[in-house]
This record gives C-alpha cells, sequence and structure tokens, in this order.
C-alpha cells in the first residue's frame, strides 16, 4: 500500500504495517487534531496525529537505513526484523493521545488502575500520561493480539514495539543484540531522543499546515549524516557526522522557535487553560477507563460535544464553544514584554476578579545532554588522521547559549472586566 503525503510525498506501508493502521485503535487517531486549539489561530492546522504518525514512520525507515547503512555484520534477516521493529515503535507511539491537547492528560486513570501488563510503577497514585495509555494499548488490547499475528514471521510482538517507546518495559537482552552488539538504546533514539523522528516529522509537518517557516529545517541532510558508533563495550549509539552539526544546531533552534511562536501562542495557550478549567468544574464527564475499547470514543468530537452541552451551565464551555477567549492583559516574555504579571495576578485575587495566569516555559531540548540511555554522538572526520567522537554537547555551542528555559507568563481577563483591571495594571506599572 502507498499514502500520499502532502509533507514527504508517497509512503510505502508494509502489509504489517497496513493491519495496524487497519485497527480501530488506530483509525481513532483520525479524530485527534495534531495541535487541538491551534486551528482557531493558524485555520489551516487542521491536521490529525494520523498523518503525523504515518508520516514519523516513514522518517524512521529512512533514518534506520541512513544508521545501519555500513553494518556488513547485520544479516538481511535481522536488519528487516529490527526496521520493522522502529517503524511499528514509531507508527504507534501517539496512540494513546488524549484529544485536543495535553491538556486533556488530566482525563486519564492513574497508573495504579492503568495497570500496563509488566510495566513497574513506583506511584500507583500518579496520573498516567499518554505514553503510559500508549502502552496498554500495545500490550493489553485487541492490538496487541493484531501485531502478535501479523508479525509472526519477522520475531516480532507488541513487547518489542513497546521497549522501543519505554526503557522501563521489560524486554529479554537478546532481543535488540545482534554480532555481540546491543542495538536496544540506538534504536530507541530513533523514536525518542534529542535527534528522533518523531520531532522531525511533527516541525516540518506542523511548520506546512500553520503555514510559518520557523519549523523547517534540512531534513534530508540531516538524516543522510546519521550513523552509528560503539560505546565501547557493545553498546551501540546514535551519531552524527560533524558535516551535518549546523543542520543539527538549525534543527532544535526550529522546535524552540516553533514551541515560542506556535505552539504557545497567546490565544492556543488561553483555550487549553479554559479547557482544564472546565475539567476542573466537571472532573466525571469525559474521564477515561482503563478499558481499551471505551478509549476508542474519546476523541476531539466527544470533548467537543461535552463543551456543547454545557455551555449553557459553564462560562469556559460557553466560551470556548463561541471561540471567545479572554483577553490578555499582561505579559512578560523572553521578547522583552515586561509586564507585572506577578502583582496584577495578586491584585486580582485579591479583589475576587475571575482571570487565568499562565506560565509556560520552553527549554531548547527536554533532554539531558549527558543521559546515557540515549546518547548522541558526533564523528569528526578530519582530512588527515583518524576520526574521533564526542558528545553531541561537545560538538555544538547552542546547549551553552540557551541554557536558561524560557519563561513566558501571562495574565487573561474577561472583556467586561477590562475597565476595571485597566487602571490596576497602569499603577503597577508606575504610570
Amino acid at each position: 500500500m502507498e499514502i500520499r503525503d502532502p509533507v514527504h510525498g508517497p509512503i510505502a506501508v508494509s502489509p504489517v504495517e497496513e493491519r495496524v493502521i487497519d485497527t480501530p485503535w488506530f483509525q481513532r487517531l483520525r479524530g485527534i487534531k495534531q495541535l487541538g486549539f491551534s486551528e482557531l489561530t493558524f485555520p489551516g492546522a487542521t491536521h490529525t496525529r494520523l498523518l503525523h504518525s504515518i508520516g514519523a514512520m516513514h522518517l524512521s525507515g529512512v533514518a534506520f537505513d541512513a544508521v545501519f547503512r555500513d553494518a556488513p555484520w547485520l544479516p538481511a534477516t535481522e536488519r528487516a526484523r529490527l526496521r520493522q521493529t522502529v517503524r511499528l515503535a514509531m507508527l504507534c507511539h501517539d496512540l494513546g493521545h488524549p484529544p485536543l491537547s495535553h491538556t486533556s492528560e488530566v482525563l486519564l486513570p492513574t497508573l495504579g488502575v492503568l495497570a500496563v501488563p509488566g510495566l513497574p510503577v513506583a506511584a500507583p497514585a500518579a496520573r498516567a500520561g499518554h505514553e503510559h495509555m500508549t502502552l496498554k494499548l500495545l500490550l493489553d488490547s485487541g492490538l496487541t493480539d493484531v501485531i502478535r499475528t501479523a508479525c509472526a514471521p519477522l520475531g516480532i510482538d507488541a513487547g518489542h514495539v513497546a521497549s522501543l517507546l519505554d526503557d522501563d518495559c521489560p524486554i529479554d537482552a537478546g532481543t535488540f543484540a545482534v554480532a555481540g552488539r546491543q542495538l536496544r538504546g540506538l534504536l530507541a533514539a530513533l523514536v525518542s531522543s534529542e535527534l528522533d523522528c518523531d520531532r522531525m516529522d511533527y516541525l516540518l509537518r506542523d511548520s506546512h499546515f500553520t503555514g510559518v517557516s520557523y519549523g523547517k529545517f534540512d531534513a534530508d541532510w540531516l538524516i543522510s549524516h546519521l550513523g552509528h558508533v560503539d560505546g565501547g563495550d557493545g553498546t551501540l549509539h546514535l551519531c552524527l557526522d560533524d558535516r551535518a552539526v549546523f543542520s543539527f544546531d538549525d534543527f532544535l533552534l526550529s522546535r524552540h522557535h516553533m514551541f515560542l511562536m506556535v505552539y504557545f501562542h497567546r490565544k492556543s495557550v488561553c483555550y487549553d487553560h479554559m479547557l482544564r478549567a472546565f475539567y476542573a468544574d466537571w472532573p466525571d464527564l469525559c474521564r477515561a477507563t482503563p478499558d481499551p475499547d471505551a478509549w476508542l470514543r474519546l476523541d476531539d468530537a466527544k470533548v467537543w460535544l461535552a463543551l456543547r452541552d454545557h455551555a449553557d451551565r459553564s462560562d469556559w464551555a460557553r466560551r470556548i464553544v463561541a471561540r471567545r477567549p479572554l483577553r490578555l492583559v499582561a505579559e512578560a516574555t523572553a521578547a522583552g514584554a515586561r509586564d507585572p504579571v506577578e502583582g496584577l495576578a495578586d491584585q486580582l485575587r485579591h479583589e475576587g476578579v475571575p482571570h487565568l495566569h499562565v506560565t509556560s516555559r520552553g527549554a531548547l531540548s527536554k533532554y539531558r545532554p549527558g543521559d546515557q540511555a540515549r546518547a548522541i554522538f558526533v564523528r569528526r572526520r578530519p582530512a588527515l588522521g583518524r576520526p574521533t567522537i564526542l558528545p553531541i554537547a561537545e560538538a555544538t555551542r547552542l546547549y551553552e547559549r540557551y541554557a536558561d528555559t524560557t519563561v513566558l507568563e501571562r495574565v487573561y481577563v474577561a472583556e467586561e472586566h477590562l475597565a476595571r483591571v485597566a487602571p490596576w495594571l497602569e499603577a503597577l506599572r508606575g504610570g
């Protein structure tokens, strides 16, 4: 099967992948917008997590081929098995994503109630994240049997796929061992790391559909310069040739700027927090259960229906449905605006004025450069002499330059309170 993708062009889909795509657990992603409320600001951003997952799967296959192009020790049968496992992990990585936005993760059950098979749980009362729900669907649903049956000829089961999504998933040490080399960490890095195919796809895709250029980078050059290195103990790690370090810098900055300019857009953030307030008032309305079949019914449409049904009982629901977010009245941003956000929020609380005080934090990277589980290295190839290997954080100055987290502070109030708020804000500014 072949899928026509507006970002990557034709994408070849294997019979195994087609079986997974046709399951109701994957088809549910047709009803989950990739950027949630962002389409209310960027009208073109109506793309879904289904297409993103297929695009990320495609990139992971291209990246796998680049990483192992110089691996004569990797037999063809093992190459096919490992490549398919990586592509399936990337295809399934968002199965547990809740509706509309990450805000909806408050709908998920606790880790103890979710009870992902084999996953150790240190804090059973903690709220599960979408990653845990994904593991549940992979390991304890009808999808588990589909993968087992479809992948039996390749020697792949759902546990192998899950183990590339979560380091805590138990797996036999030999599953990803080939010719005395351990590949699990390297393969997992293609799925989730500083240089993963998930963010490669969503940056290009979100940039395309929002109509902005912040998320664009040279994916072809970056992927074509991927490779692997031995950590010295037989453990293989993802590496990047030094010729592509500037492209890597651009990749990191693209993500950083997309967060600041698109994902943290003032209106999108306001809608997310109004939805959060709605859930707080109606905590059991769309609550998810650990039942994988019930999960199929929890999509964007269900939440929108709940919002419409409660628009006459909830001001938050009414505002979201009518597309009337609260008004931004104070902002402290990385761009230089320094309104007295904290002081205004304190006064609004004191006066009993309904408001939203929102903090958004953007970091250059969500991964620690020294993380050994999914470490990434740079291989320098001098004109004379032998290649040298160094951690990627030592090959670029970006981590040093962007060491501080960017914090955006905002205060929103309803239109009817603007007249009261204006003189308070002016006084706090010293006007």
